[in-house]
């Protein structure tokens, strides 16, 4: 998949690179066509940059004058651009990436992938796996005065003084990332209590700071695991292995397949433990059940206390409020 990715970029790139030049080519024509000046100015500055060239390879160095005379044209470029209404701009080089030039690449002598053609290629494999990233569920728009202010049956707090606690420690948390005591997050609590909303905004600040974060739904990782069970095919499993980040919904909401779902659970838990790769859960499921779905051997990795930060979302499903 991610070679197939970066092939489709690069064929893209190119395309871009073929349009930025044709429209190179219509501004230059539009401007000599207003004023026949500008094309002999824009002449004249060519054959100084090659004259310039030849005189180095010929061992002569270049004119001294060259970079005055320069700017001499290019002055005069700019006042007759602007005399007959084009911006001063019309003559520059059409890009739409100008770090590097529609290249996809900057850097020299190393080259290295510009951060345009990170992005898109991100941007496309989390679409590829299912990512879903809300703009709006942000920390700048958490609100906590949906969450209820009254103190939780025999405590000593509310449910918004939780979700406030909740909020800091998992801004905190993508924010440090990967400088964090603790790799991985378990989200417990019943539907409704703001655990999907937390990771997207925990997604949005790790996109922002540049790493590959996926999310997806507990479904949709055993789709993935069912193909890489009957296909053989393990690319897409071990592009959920490889993210950076990887955030998974609704964790117990998946049906259990014999010798699938519970094998590629451990496989993928186990495998970014031991990379050091931070794993995002949220569940319906409460430790006791936690326990029984998934066996001892995948709930003693989620619920070691050293390894995952344990959140238990507590009171009313704030959709009901809302309603």
């Amino acid at each position: 998949m991610r070679k197939a990715i970066m092939q489709e970029l690069q064929a893209e790139y190119e395309q871009q690179r073929m349009q930025n030049e044709q429209q190179n080519l219509r501004n230059r024509a539009e401007a000599v066509a207003a004023c026949p000046e500008i094309g002999e100015v824009l002449n004249a500055r060519q054959e100084m940059i090659f004259a310039g060239i030849r005189g180095i390879l010929n061992g002569q160095g270049a004119a001294e004058d060259i970079p005055v005379r320069m700017e001499v044209m290019n002055r005069r470029l700019g006042v007759l651009l602007e005399q007959h209404g084009f911006p001063a701009d019309h003559l520059d080089p059409v890009f739409r990436c100008r770090r590097c030039e529609d290249t996809g690449y900057v850097g020299e002598p190393v080259r290295e992938q510009c951060e345009c053609l990170r992005t898109a290629f991100f941007t496309r494999l989390y679409k590829r796996v299912g990512l879903g990233e809300n703009a709006e569920q942000s920390f700048d728009r958490f609100d906590l005065s949906i969450f209820s202010d009254e103190k939780l049956p025999g405590k000593s707090f509310s449910q918004r003084e939780v979700m406030n606690v909740f909020r800091h420690q998992c801004q905190s948390w993508a924010e440090k990332y990967p400088a964090v005591t603790m790799k991985d997050v378990l989200m417990m609590g019943q539907s409704g209590l703001g655990k999907t909303y937390l990771m997207h905004a925990m997604a949005k600040v790790l996109l922002q700071r540049g790493f590959n974060v996926l999310m997806i739904s507990a479904y949709r990782f055993l789709e993935a695991a069912r193909k890489a069970y009957f296909s053989g095919n393990t690319e897409e499993m071990d592009t959920l292995i490889d993210a950076d980040v990887l955030m998974i919904d609704d964790m117990g909401s998946e049906p259990l397949m014999e010798n699938i779902t519970i094998v590629q659970w451990f496989n993928l838990i186990n495998e970014r433990q031991l990379k050091g790769r931070g794993t995002v859960i949220s569940t319906n499921l409460m430790e006791a059940e936690l326990r029984t779905h998934y066996t001892e051997r995948i709930a003693s990795r989620l619920l070691n206390t050293s390894q995952c930060m344990i959140l238990q979302f507590k009171g009313d499903d704030v959709r009901r409020r809302k309603a």
